[in-house]
């Protein structure tokens, strides 16, 4: 696969997940914890860094991520 066809591929993904399972937002908050950055994580996650973002200040404001 060539570098654009795995961008495509990656956001296309993006376009096709609406929310994560409150399991994949605790993973999220993990990685954040564990020094990867929120685009690190969104393009692992294959979701947008305002997803990953969302998560996190909800994680910060009430201790929940899902």
């Amino acid at each position: 696969m060539s570098a654009f066809s795995d961008c495509f591929v990656s956001m296309s993904r993006m376009s096709q997940r609406s929310h994560l399972t409150d399991s994949e937002a605790w993973r999220v908050v993990g990685r954040l914890e564990g020094d990867q950055t929120q685009a690190e994580v969104a393009q692992a996650i294959g979701v947008s860094q305002s997803v990953i973002s969302r998560i996190w200040n909800r994680f910060l404001e009430t201790e929940s991520a899902g």
